[in-house]
């Protein structure tokens, strides 16, 4: 058993060893870690749940109150009233010495904890107390549990955490505040704020997770008095000028989600009132805005009604959604908003990805019946279904083996415990009925560390999800039908059934279907694919290209970057703009330079807030006549400070770089 553990992911001979998954459970008894079970296709259920059992390198930690990974899983904080929070090893100490708890400076009762893209720092949230020394939004060395920043935040909400968003290579650090987006750079937050990203009226903001310059910052602008709400895409440097942008009305909550490699993002619009009268639950809406500026649009569903769940694929490829009144349709989209592949119509409401993107669960938890459909995206077919009633967690182990559930408290106080499923719904392998079970997740793993692996040839009479050994043991009963009926009422209840067991449906969309757009009149024909000529791609690429340089050139002036104008996350690839000195010398690097010393969007810059500040002053003079002034103009005083405090700003900027 210790060296299938060693393997983990086969059987004991030719397995190319490892590690073994992780499963967090915290429960009354405080947190806890199991290994996960193996994954050998060849090894019956049973002998796989018996290698789940406790981690005996991990101490059971009591009287937890919330618990969070780093993004490798090699660390997990664990907060509690009474030990603040502490930041313990998760990875198996066997020949060596496991590294000490690390114990966060000062922490109270947090609320909110979240870790940098690199486990470099943590964030934590605790009530807002005017009177603290220091402020309620903390951020800590992950290494040493030091103090080195914080911030006040007097209100949390799930569209504004995390409160402090990294670049993927931590090389910038990004926070929202009224009308602005503050700028500090990623490993010295403690100089302060290095640059701004103004946006009016600014609510929600999301950081690209692709690393490379400029970096892109989707910015979301609510409904407000009668004005459509607004999500534009904006780049840093050079953030004056939006690269995508998309109004619409019908939208007071958002969520953001962006494509693994940052070429796009979904945006899921919510309010809470439907004007319409359609839904108790108010109106949703989804687009799709490309982080090049090359394409944006609403994403049109097959079935009018609520989109319950959407969400990319890790490979960045497609997009899923879920949308429609109950039984939903699932649908799989390509990059342009297109319709390829339909699920099939059934009670789901969840999608839940693999980590390597290849099978999908589509399911219906919350106040659903539990239903899940396992699929092989890259093949298009179902591999299994099963049944997993009141589950609240969930989440796919980082092998991409097996699926977990649970049913936690305080949704569920009955029937607590974790069942975790084979890729293809096969299972339950293993069951842990618990007292009262509050958390339940997986240890996240970094990509690369499992292989990405197809579906095992299935055997013979193998169990395919839920009752299927049952099913073909027991004979089908016969199916009682009252005389003189016509079984148009048992075929419509067979319909629905197929339905709620997601059986009803799934095809392969046309091409005319998926490329047609829902508002087309019948019997028109869509409009043909606009095809890029190859003068067009390279000059679109010569440009992408000079707005790397100009923007590695903007870094280094705000000394963002090293020295060598690469990142400064240790490993990184340098940019386009320090390869190009590199090789060039006083070439295009110097030219980019130079463009930056006397760019003309300051001038531009000026010239606007000069003309804002003339309007000022009318609004100064017509206040002083005693004529009455609306809201927006009142708004317009209130920024006459900051606007002459930008304008003297800019004029020596101007001025230094000319002489």
């Amino acid at each position: 058993m210790a060296a299938l553990e060693e393997a983990g992911g086969g059987s004991a001979e030719g397995v190319e060893a490892f590690p073994t998954t992780r499963l967090l459970l915290r429960n009354r008894q405080g947190v806890s870690l199991l290994h996960g079970p193996l994954a050998d296709k060849n090894m019956e259920d049973t002998v796989a749940a018996a290698s789940v059992a406790p981690d005996g390198s991990f101490a059971p930690l009591l009287g937890a109150s919330l618990c969070e990974f780093s993004p490798s899983g090699e660390v997990v904080a664990v907060a509690s009233a009474t030990a603040g929070v502490v930041l313990h090893s998760s990875v198996a100490a066997t020949d060596v010495e496991p590294q000490p708890p690390v114990v966060l400076e000062g922490c109270g009762r947090v609320q909110k904890l979240a870790f940098s893209p690199q486990g470099t720092y943590v964030v934590t949230w605790q009530k807002y107390e005017a009177e603290a020394e220091v402020q309620n939004l903390r951020v800590f060395e992950a290494a040493t549990g030091s103090l080195v920043t914080s911030f006040p935040m007097k209100k949390l909400s799930s569209m504004l955490w995390p409160a402090l968003q990294w670049t993927s290579d931590e090389a910038l650090c990004m926070r929202m505040v009224s009308n602005e987006v503050h700028v500090f750079h990623g490993r010295e937050l403690s100089r302060g704020v290095v640059d701004k990203i103004r946006s009016p009226n600014v609510a929600a903001f999301s950081v690209s997770p692709a690393a490379t310059l400029p970096i892109k910052v989707c910015l979301f602008t609510p409904e407000t008095k009668g004005k459509p709400a607004n999500v534009r895409i904006c780049q840093f440097p050079n953030s004056e000028r939006a690269i995508a942008s998309k109004t619409f009305f019908n939208a007071q909550e958002i969520t953001f989600n962006w494509a693994p490699n940052g070429s796009a993002v979904l945006v899921k619009t919510h309010t809470d009132v439907d004007r319409t009268g359609a839904s108790y639950y108010g109106s949703t809406g989804l687009h799709i805005l490309h982080s090049d500026g090359s394409y944006d649009s609403s994403v049109s569903t097959q079935k009018e009604g609520p989109i319950s769940d959407a969400k990319f694929s890790p490979t960045g490829r497609h997009f899923v959604v879920v949308a429609g009144s109950m039984p939903a349709v699932a649908t799989l989209f390509d990059m342009r908003a297109n319709a390829v592949f339909s699920f099939g119509t059934a009670h789901r409401n969840t999608i839940c990805f693999s980590p390597h993107g290849r099978f999908l669960c589509l399911a219906g938890f919350g106040n659903l019946a539990g239903d899940m459909d396992f699929w092989d995206v890259n093949k298009q077919k179902k591999m299994g279904s099963n049944t997993a009633h009141c589950a609240v967690g969930f989440g796919w182990s980082p092998d991409s083996r097996f699926f977990m559930t649970a049913t936690l408290a305080p949704r569920m106080n009955v029937d607590n415990g974790v069942k975790i499923f084979r890729y293809n719904g096969a299972g339950p392998i293993f069951e842990l009925p618990q007292t009262q079970l509050f958390d339940a997740k997986w240890r996240p793993a970094l990509p690369g560390v499992y292989p990405d692996r197809p579906q095992s040839p299935t055997r013979r009479n193998e169990n395919q999800g839920k009752g299927s050994q049952a099913a073909a043991a027991a004979a089908k009963p016969q199916a009682y039908r009252p005389p003189r009926s016509s079984g148009a009422l048992a075929a419509m209840m067979r319909a629905e059934r197929a339905g709620e067991t997601g059986g009803s449906g799934a095809a392969k969309l046309s091409a005319a279907a998926a490329s047609r757009p829902k508002h087309l009149p019948v019997g028109m024909a869509p409009p043909a694919p606009a095809k890029i000529s190859k003068s067009k791609a390279k000059k679109d690429k010569q440009k992408k290209k000079k707005e790397a340089e100009e923007a590695a050139a903007l870094m280094q002036k705000l000394d963002l970057l090293n020295g060598d104008g690469g990142h400064d996350a240790a490993g990184d690839e340098p940019s386009a703009a320090a390869g190009a000195n590199a090789t060039k010398g006083g070439g295009s690097g110097a030219a980019a330079a130079d463009a930056v010393e006397q760019p003309p969007d300051k001038e531009k810059r000026l010239k606007k807030l000069r003309k804002a500040l003339k309007a000022i002053d009318a609004i100064k003079e017509k206040v002083a006549a005693g004529q009455d002034v609306n809201t927006d103009q009142k708004a317009k005083l209130d920024t006459e400070d900051t606007v002459k405090a930008e304008i003297a700003e800019l004029e020596q900027e101007l001025a230094a770089a000319g002489a």
